[in-house]
């Protein structure tokens, strides 16, 4: 049973508690081991996991076409949800403590969300605050900031959140010649679903109209779905990727919208500035209102690429 966070639990401290989707269940004795430093327990993630979009012979030495043959359900493998299946998913392909070297080909195929839940689940389970954040990284491309996930963990010696990016390991940051450190993220390098959502509104963010999924989810749609993702993430509910519903559904626009959009973003502006009452609100209305209630019977849909990205799995 995932313990309950009430309404009046302190910031930072709500965040050590895990979530459904980030608790490993009963595999959480794999934690028990691991170091506490942030970027042994990156390599560590880096070792269990590989992005699905970066599997090739010229990467990590395996391609799709290989892992295919040898019986992957890689579709399955990219929509798992919760940490204690993600966990099985990776003792399946090799029963082995997770800091114990792993061949690419030995590792669960995820995406960047999968890499930022594994860290933040780890932390927590060493009593660690920690939390998933959503939004947009200007690292990986300044001209068309991607859109992406990392981790956030509170810091009690110098009482602040640290922004970090489990994915980036020595072959990303070769290819993408990433030259930040990406266990700290500097200010600025990543804009979280809000601020994403804030700067668009006001204009002082470039390219904002073609920043997200074209031809369709781009622009301010793309914005209150990252808002609506960083929103559910905070309160608890670390979705996939490919999961939404109400507002954060791209292209569902109702009457009211904006004032709900006003309303989350100021939530989510105070609970970045530990305001004590913000994550109780932002949890309330969460639960109550309509168009951010997950809706009953919602059952994540299974993923699948897009034609166009010529993926053959």
């Amino acid at each position: 049973m995932t313990p309950r966070v009430t309404d009046n639990t302190p910031l930072p401290t709500a965040y050590r508690t895990q979530s459904e989707n980030s608790n490993p269940g009963a595999l959480g004795a794999l934690y028990d081991s691991l170091p506490p430093d942030i970027p042994s327990l990156c390599r560590i993630v880096q070792n269990v996991l590989v992005h699905l979009f970066w599997i090739r012979e010229s990467t990590y030495g395996v391609t799709l076409s290989r892992l295919k043959a040898a019986g992957r359900r890689l579709c399955e493998e990219f929509g798992i949800v919760t940490m204690e299946e993600r966990l099985e998913s990776i003792l399946a392909l090799q029963e082995a403590p997770l800091a114990d070297p792993r061949d690419p080909a030995h590792r669960s195929v995820g995406c960047c969300r999968d890499f930022a839940l594994t860290l933040v689940s780890i932390l927590r389970h060493k009593g660690i605050p920690a939390r998933v954040r959503t939004g947009v990284a200007l690292y990986l491309d300044p001209v068309h900031p991607e859109d992406h996930y990392v981790a956030e963990w509170w810091s009690e010696s110098d009482r602040r959140w640290h922004l970090v990016d489990p994915q980036i390991d020595d072959v990303q940051r070769a290819a993408m010649r990433i030259h930040i450190d990406t266990t700290d993220l500097p200010p600025g390098s990543f804009l979280t679903g809000w601020q994403l959502l804030d700067a668009m509104r006001s204009g002082t963010i470039a390219n904002a109209d073609r920043i997200g999924f074209p031809p369709d989810n781009v622009g301010i749609t793309y914005g209150r779905n990252k808002l609506f993702a960083d929103f559910v993430s905070l309160i608890g509910q670390e979705v996939p990727v490919h999961a939404w519903w109400g507002i954060g559904t791209p292209g569902d626009v109702e009457p009211g919208d904006e004032a709900l959009l006003d309303r989350m973003l100021a939530l989510l502006q105070g609970i970045d500035r530990a305001d004590p009452n913000a994550l109780g609100e932002a949890r309330r209305l969460g639960a109550t209102h309509p168009r951010l209630r997950m809706p009953d019977g919602y059952r994540i849909p299974p993923w699948a690429p897009e034609p166009a990205w010529g993926l053959d799995i």
